[in-house]
């Protein structure tokens, strides 16, 4: 039995990290901490920012929340949703590796995420699907009470604030009609879901030759089918026609709140343990980080809780360098080891995606890729004028999500395959990790044979590209820390390993073969488009050499998630239905590290929920109303270095502590930081 014990963390200024530090509200340019806060959160993205909205709520508590990245600029590449995919805001991202994917083509794979105020919402694609009940029934079946479709759909709402506008005029070239389900979806909540105001022809032609395959429309993929053919709904304004992110909906709203303080470019160094009372561990203190107490600590304490939401790749590796995760791996860091919990940094879960571009070279065609010169002039006016045309329209605003019986005969032969393949789990999986990979097996089995959860995503776009991703996957894979120093941890060990179940990258075969069916009914053949090379019709008969190239091109659905997975101890969880860090008492995750097994959709309306519900959750409740103090009885701790003066040439950095100012100003305009439009 573990014993709960107290926590508290250590926080750094990485100047180098952003172009500029800002604690706020602040006056006059000056940083200013308060002594103490109620609530400790480390990440500003989707759960961060939720939690920390919430819990401010109450005038009572104090919330900081910390961020190593800065806060965007709303410039057009980020705001407009028509510069999605074309534009690279890479200002605002951090770019990671993946290990050799040994099951691949034995080369590496580089994806981004966001690094910024609002996190991955602020980069990513806009899209807005919540995923079948069946997926969320999973979770509830894997051990977790209350965390099925029902349990989560009122947070699903609380969220979400959906407009209808598609079919409100002037919208441009809709390609279908669409009635959503709308007791299904919250009309008040802070992110704004809607659809744009212009659509490319070519979502005519995917949408029709989807439907001549037998794949029918589904009017309202958040529903609870997530099956069939759709106009997606995008996070963004129906008003404004611009991105809508956790920045805009959980943190501009209030940044009047002078109990709500937001720290940027930092990044936490460590977690602190300390003796919470009779029934702590007695032999788990871990001091301060060696050698900055000597020009002194400024001490900012913590009364209630930390909670971490620094995401899937970076909140597994801030707990093994503070010495809670696999002992094994904690040792040979040099860690000492406080709780060892085998599953911090497993179960690693994304959707391998393709993403072939299948030239429509029809001169009827006009695509994204035609806005330049004169012609984004013209549109980049029209947009700023009205608010309509092609800049309001994202990347992908059609897609596909077909049962795995909707597009193979084959059926049963690829359950049978799922079920008997060799899969090949990490080496570091201990007995309980394997005892919840085989849970989560049953699991993916019974929805790969449903028809109301899809087995793939197809996801169009108006130049050609028709992306394939697997929706189910059966790989596991491992994020693991490197050294000891979150300074040498900016690259952990990232390792998916796509296709260690060879069922998904049979299942992504199937899927090409379903593309190549697709471009061959009417209203694609019209766009005379042209495969990639080594995808083509007549090249997909060699199945050898089509799996061999398909392995050179397989990538990450950018779904990284599972890493600090929401399941019993028994089946290597890390934190339980709370959320709540098992071995600890005031320790939570936030972010798409919980998700146990991740749902056949794009993850952010999922992560809004689960930030959402954590908050209301009876147990946290209880919890919240407890406070707890470290082994100096100051609660837990956040202290600060300030690295400055830094030369190469240097052998030692110099530590030098800032003063902080008392005084805390009450609008985050004071500061000069752009707000939404």
């Amino acid at each position: 039995m573990l014993s709960p014990i107290t926590l508290a963390f250590t926080s750094s200024f990485l100047l180098s990290f952003t172009s500029g530090v800002r604690i706020l509200p602040n006056t006059n340019g000056a940083l200013s901490l308060l002594d103490s806060y109620d609530y400790i959160i480390v990440g500003a993205g989707i759960g961060g920012l939720v939690v920390a909205n919430r819990l401010s709520e109450n005038a009572s508590v104090s919330v900081l929340v910390i961020e190593s990245g800065d806060i965007d600029d709303r410039a057009e590449d980020i705001s407009i949703p028509g510069n999605v995919g074309l534009e690279d805001p890479r200002r605002y991202e951090v770019k990671l590796e993946m290990t050799p994917q040994e099951f691949l083509d034995g080369e590496t794979r580089v994806f981004t995420q966001g690094n910024v105020v609002g996190g991955s919402t602020i980069v990513n694609g806009l899209v807005w699907t919540r995923g079948s009940v069946a997926d969320f029934d999973a979770w509830e079946h894997l051990g977790n009470p209350g965390w099925g479709w029902m349990g989560l759909l009122p947070y699903f709402r609380k969220s979400e604030n959906y407009s209808k506008q598609i079919n409100n005029k002037p919208t441009r070239n809709i390609p279908m009609t669409t009635q959503p389900a709308i007791d299904e979806h919250g009309l008040h909540g802070p992110v704004e879901v809607g659809y744009p105001k212009y659509f490319y022809n070519q979502s005519h032609n995917f949408l029709s030759g989807i439907q001549k395959l037998g794949i029918p429309v589904n009017e309202d993929p958040n529903s609870g089918d997530a099956t069939g053919a759709c106009i997606v709904p995008s996070s963004m304004t129906a008003k404004n026609q611009s991105r809508s992110d956790a920045r805009t909906a959980y943190l501009d709203p209030v940044l009047e709140r002078p109990n709500l303080h937001l720290i940027t470019g930092h990044a936490v160094t460590r977690i602190l343990y300390g003796k919470g009372g009779k029934n702590s561990s007695s032999s788990t203190s871990i001091p301060s980080v060696p050698g900055l107490r000597i020009t002194g600590i400024e001490a900012t304490t913590c009364k209630k809780e930390v909670i971490l939401a620094a995401g899937s790749i970076f909140s597994p590796v801030l707990l093994q360098i503070s010495g809670i995760g696999p002992a094994k791996l904690l040792k040979s860091l040099g860690v000492d080891v406080a709780i060892d919990l085998p599953g911090v940094g497993s179960n690693l879960q994304d959707h391998p995606t393709l993403e072939p571009v299948y030239d429509y070279s029809s001169p009827d065609v006009f695509s994204a890729w035609d806005i330049v010169g004169s012609t984004r002039d013209a549109v980049r006016e029209e947009y700023l004028a009205n608010r309509t045309g092609p800049w309001t329209a994202p990347m992908v605003n059609a897609i596909a999500l077909p049962a795995l019986s909707w597009i193979t005969e084959r059926v049963q032969e690829v359950l049978d395959d799922a079920a008997n393949a060799k899969s090949t789990l990490p080496s570091s999986y201990d007995a309980t990790l394997h005892e919840g990979y085989a849970a989560q097996k049953t699991e993916l089995l019974s929805l790969l044979a449903r028809t109301d959860t899809p087995a793939y995503e197809v996801m169009s776009t108006s130049w050609g590209q028709l992306a394939i991703s697997a929706m189910q996957p059966f790989s596991r894979g491992t994020v693991l820390a490197n050294s000891s120093s979150i300074f040498e941890n900016s690259q952990p060990i990232i390792d998916p390993r796509f296709c260690s179940h060879p069922i998904d990258c049979e299942l992504l075969l199937i899927g090409l073969e379903f593309n190549n069916r697709l471009i061959q009914t009417p209203p694609m053949a019209a766009l005379k488009p042209t495969p990639p090379p080594g995808f083509g019709i007549e090249e997909a008969q060699n199945k050898t050499a089509l799996d061999e190239t398909m392995r050179r091109k397989i990538t990450t659905g950018f779904h990284l998630s599972g890493t600090t997975s929401m399941l019993p101890l028994a089946y290597g969880g890390v934190v339980d239905p709370s959320l709540r860090v098992y071995g600890t008492r005031n320790l939570r995750i936030v972010d798409a590290g919980v998700i146990p097994l991740i749902p056949g959709a794009h993850i952010q309306a999922a992560i809004y929920a689960i930030g959402e519900k954590v908050f209301l959750f009876p147990v946290l409740h209880e919890v919240f109303a407890r406070s707890y103090t470290d082994i100096n009885g100051t609660g837990c701790g956040y202290y600060q270095e300030r690295k400055l003066g830094y030369s190469p040439q240097r052998e030692s950095t110099t530590w030098r502590v800032p003063r902080f100012t008392t005084s805390i100003a009450r609008r985050l305009f004071k500061a000069g930081i752009p707000t939404a439009a």
